[in-house]
């Protein structure tokens, strides 16, 4: 039997003030830090962020319109992966504890808005992700050997895409709008199944 996640007790709250001003994942390492003071394991390398529940942590600015980044993996780890477990962006894009912050005009804070689990294991959700990497993976492929490395691949009905990073990395990124679809659809869908961890 499978426990779906769908909340983290004593975790972050709505309303507590981030110390810093939002700067190349700072804010992300201070949510790990948070969550690891309040009694949870991190994994802070490939993976997952929270493996035992199989929950990602993100976060981001609220009002923030570009895409979200899922995970990164070089062009021929892609190639080699099929949208499936073990595929580590597959993992990542399964569920999200999703803390969102915005800097509070009146006290110049920077807050935490909203901090809540979604689970993206939706039929649809999936098979829509799968086709766009399915279809990323395909133009990569048919590019291999190529002297000009492809700066973005677009998948299906634009629901993902990849994005090549200096590295040498592509990220799997979720472009903003699709995201939101992808909450709404969860928060429609929410189960009465209910765990809570740690």
């Amino acid at each position: 039997m499978t426990v779906n996640v769908t909340k983290l007790n004593k975790a972050i709250d709505v309303g507590t003030v981030i110390p810093m001003e939002e700067c190349n994942g700072n804010i992300g390492r201070w949510v790990e830090d948070q969550l690891e003071d309040n009694g949870y394991t991190v994994n802070r390398g490939k993976g997952i962020d929270l493996p035992q529940m199989g929950v990602e942590v993100k976060t981001r600015k609220f009002d923030s319109t570009s895409g979200h980044t899922i995970g990164a993996m070089l062009p021929q780890d892609i190639i080699d992966n099929d949208w499936k477990a073990g595929n580590n962006i597959f993992d990542k894009a399964q569920r999200h504890y999703r803390v969102k912050h915005k800097v509070n005009e009146l006290t110049g804070d920077n807050v935490v808005v909203s901090a809540q689990v979604y689970d993206f294991t939706d039929p649809d959700i999936q098979k829509n992700l799968k086709e766009a990497w399915d279809h990323c993976r395909g133009v990569l492929l048919q590019n291999i050997g190529s002297s000009k490395d492809l700066e973005y691949i677009n998948g299906n009905e634009k629901w993902a895409y990849l994005e090549l990073q200096e590295s040498g990395y592509y990220q799997f990124r979720i472009p903003a709008g699709v995201m939101k679809k992808m909450e709404s659809i969860v928060n429609s869908n929410r189960t009465k199944l209910f765990f809570t961890g740690v």
